[in-house]
């Protein structure tokens, strides 16, 4: 079974890992996130469904898409919205060298500088990462995980099981993924708008990280 909330022990054991994002008791604050872009066709949607709910989100991309499509990163920034580090070539952690993984996320963070654009962060691709890596990268910034993920990458889940499970578990301070990539997109074009506005009814106000 597909697991879209975050056991409540898992931040427990990685503690030094961002699993969400506590609001000042005045805010109601939730951080939508998309992975794995940006894509053309697919981040351009994202971004025109922000904008209708006049919100903002954060972009952990990958470092190759941002060389392929320079102009789309720079929209997203330039949207006011935040961009982070996924790695170069979305690198699995637990099938490479140590040195091989550092410097994977080393070449994506060239990619940010060389286009004047600041990371808030690392996301590791998968959610894979192993203490000896988080100790050496956290070094260079925070590292973001999330609190609920909505799988819509998930070819065997169905947009409704996604709604259904995820709205429930929504509240202030979540982190969420989602992808803004070919993969997901087939969900992603009916969940978004349906998780956009949910958050607007029940008084969210989305932040980028």
């Amino acid at each position: 079974m597909f697991i879209h909330r975050l056991p409540s022990f898992v931040p427990a054991i990685l503690p030094n890992l961002i699993w969400e994002k506590k609001a000042v008791a005045t805010e109601n604050k939730v951080y939508f996130t998309f992975d794995d872009g940006p894509s053309p066709e697919i981040t351009n949607f994202v971004l025109e469904e922000l904008d209708k709910f006049q919100a903002k989100a954060t972009f952990f991309c990958i470092g190759k898409n941002m060389r392929s499509f320079p102009d789309l990163a720079q929209t997203v920034h330039a949207a006011g919205h935040s961009l982070g580090n996924h790695t170069m070539n979305h690198v699995n952690a637990w099938k490479v060298s140590h040195e091989a993984y550092l410097a994977n996320k080393m070449a994506c963070d060239e990619v940010f500088s060389e286009m004047g654009i600041s990371s808030i962060g690392f996301r590791p691709p998968y959610g894979r990462v192993n203490r000896a890596l988080i100790n050496q990268v956290a070094v260079f910034g925070p590292i973001y995980m999330w609190t609920l993920l909505t799988g819509d990458y998930n070819s065997s889940l169905s947009h409704v099981s996604i709604t259904k499970n995820c709205l429930k578990n929504i509240q202030a301070g979540s982190i969420i993924v989602f992808h803004d990539s070919q993969k997901a997109y087939p969900h992603l074009k009916i969940i978004l708008p349906e998780f956009l506005a949910y958050c607007r009814d029940n008084g969210f106000q989305l932040s980028a990280l």
